[in-house]
């Protein structure tokens, strides 16, 4: 009986503690959205503040630039205001001479004083005249000063600002990120209070193309003269969204297309400078009836030397440099703005860099051009792809493990494309300028990474063809040995012409076929499919001059690949 009458206390209890466990977690719950909700609000008062912080930035840039047009439109004012003061002394100064000679006119004779009196005028006048310059000249110097120091500052608060911008953006995306959505509960909606609205608000992206960050930027990441796309770690981009399969597989056709057209160019370059068949064929043999005037074995125009590779390269710089400037502003709207800003800058050092990067972009063409007409395409292209080891090795980052076998593959394929066969002696100086192509190539391309944290790539690159066609035309019209001249005949003209207009094309669609490919698929895929280039240049010097490799070759262009591919992978 006594455990009987125990039963209903029991069950008190129980109900008692569910009641108080119901309690519990309801107080959790509300402590739980009371912590979210000052999250929330902390970060939209640190919003705020950055904003702010922005205006406040904008604010004090068209202070600057009002304190500029005031200082520029001072000289007037400054002239009006010392004019009356060297009036008034110059009065003062001819009063006090005029009396002494006054004075002195009561001794001398009218001609003494007459003589005296133009001597002192004339040496008034002289100096008065001098220090005038002399003041005036100061002054020059002066306003050039300020105005040089206050561009500078102009410089230097436009770079803070877009810094503001980019850490702003940063920030809000990190945000948005790191805070989940509210997330649904099969619970009952009395026991759960309202989710709190979400104050973040993301900044609609850039439509006009004008920041480096925005999505048209990645379309340019790579010069057009490279062969694998080249993306600066340094460089903010954002979240990139998910990609469907039919939008890939259409980038990965038209990078393959921009790599087939790249291995075409090597090609053409060893025909200008190798008699060949085309196909197997006589060119005039296939070619309808009112071709049948070209030679059977087609190319072989100019000898490989140094003023004919430069001449070639200049025919083919006076087709890409025009039609870029012209196409560019379709990849990047604000191109012919940034290349005006550069060059009022007075940045030495952007200058310098520049320079330098326009003529290492040069050296490499040169060296690799003049490698082609020596050497056989596929081989050339296959010492030329070692330049991603020597960019590795100039950047200081070849310091772990998984960077050792690729380096170790690639340097295997250099050495055994390079090996002298029974088939023929390799030329050693070809294998010499293709080798420093593909250095000179790599000091280009870490340059370019350093212009990339300052600089948009298209004017970078606009800047850099420029200075190729510049480079090319003063080497042409250098006096070289005979043996290292251009040796230019006058029949050849259309020859020359039909060279530049062949090559300048291929490199257009090349470079379009590359930048659309990379907006569809990525510079990932991109650059993993851009290290099968040896391969396709060694196929097609294959089908089109009948320019086999050697076992050895066939298996080293087969490692470069490899290592190239495995290396873009790694990084």
């Amino acid at each position: 009986m006594g455990q009987l009458d125990n039963q209903p206390d029991n069950g008190e209890n129980r109900e008692q503690q569910a009641a108080d466990l119901l309690q519990s977690m309801t107080e959790s719950i509300e402590g739980i959205e009371t912590l979210r909700h000052s999250l929330m609000t902390q970060f939209t008062q640190e919003i705020e503040q950055l904003q702010q912080e922005k205006a406040q930035l904008s604010e004090e840039i068209k202070t600057l630039h009002d304190q500029r047009q005031q200082h520029l439109t001072q000289p007037p004012a400054l002239t009006s205001e010392i004019a009356p003061t060297f009036a008034n002394q110059l009065q003062d100064l001819l009063s006090q001479q005029l009396q002494q000679l006054a004075q002195s006119s009561e001794r001398l004779s009218v001609d003494q004083t007459v003589g005296n009196h133009q001597q002192t005028i004339q040496e008034l006048v002289a100096s008065l005249d001098n220090t005038l310059r002399t003041t005036f000249r100061t002054l020059q110097q002066d306003l050039n000063s300020y105005q040089s120091s206050m561009s500078q500052q102009l410089s230097q608060m436009y770079s803070l600002q877009e810094q503001a911008e980019v850490i702003l953006e940063t920030l809000v995306n990190r945000l948005k990120a790191e805070i989940p959505p509210p997330s649904s509960t099969s619970e009952p909606r009395s026991q759960i209070p309202p989710a709190a609205p979400n104050p973040l608000t993301l900044p609609a992206p850039d439509q006009d193309g004008s920041s480096p960050r925005s999505n048209q930027g990645e379309i340019v990441r790579s010069p057009a003269e490279s062969p694998l796309p080249v993306v600066p770690p340094t460089q903010l981009q954002r979240r990139p969204q998910k990609q469907s399969t039919g939008k890939r597989l259409v980038g990965l056709v038209l990078v393959f297309l921009s790599l087939l057209a790249l291995a075409f160019e090597n090609v053409f370059v060893n025909i200008i400078f190798n008699a060949t068949a085309i196909a197997g064929f006589p060119v005039g043999a296939w070619l309808p009836s009112p071709y049948a005037w070209l030679p059977s074995p087609y190319g072989g125009f100019w000898m490989p030397t140094l003023g004919n590779t430069l001449l070639v390269l200049w025919s083919r710089m006076l087709v890409v440099v025009p039609l870029m400037a012209i196409l560019s502003r379709g990849f990047y709207r604000g191109v012919w703005r940034d290349i005006q800003q550069v060059l009022r800058s007075r940045n030495w050092s952007l200058f310098g860099t520049l320079l330098c990067s326009g003529f290492f972009l040069f050296l490499s063409k040169v060296l690799l051009y003049w490698g082609l007409g020596i050497i056989a395409p596929g081989v050339a292209v296959i010492i030329f792809f070692i330049y991603p080891i020597v960019l590795l090795l100039l950047s200081d980052r070849f310091n772990r493990w998984n960077h050792f076998i690729p380096f170790a593959m690639v340097i295997a394929g250099f050495v055994l494309t390079t090996l002298p066969s029974g088939s023929g002696e390799l030329s050693q100086f070809g294998v010499t300028l293709a080798s420093g192509a593909a250095i000179a190539f790599a000091l280009h391309l870490m340059l370019m990474q350093n212009l990339a944290k300052q600089l948009h790539p298209m004017p970078i690159l606009l800047l850099n063809l420029a200075i190729v066609l510049i480079l090319s035309a003063l080497g042409v019209m250098i006096s070289f040995p005979a043996s290292w001249g251009v040796v230019f005949a006058p029949s050849l003209s259309s020859n020359l012409v039909i060279s530049g207009l062949v090559l300048g094309g291929v490199t257009l669609i090349s470079y379009v076929c590359n930048t659309m490919g990379i907006a569809r698929s990525g510079a990932a895929s991109a650059s993993v499919l851009g290290a099968t280039l040896p391969i396709l240049t060694a196929l097609l010097a294959w089908i089109l001059i009948q320019s086999p490799l050697t076992v050895p070759q066939v298996v080293g262009m087969v490692l470069v690949t490899l290592g190239v591919a495995a290396l873009t992978i790694v990084r």
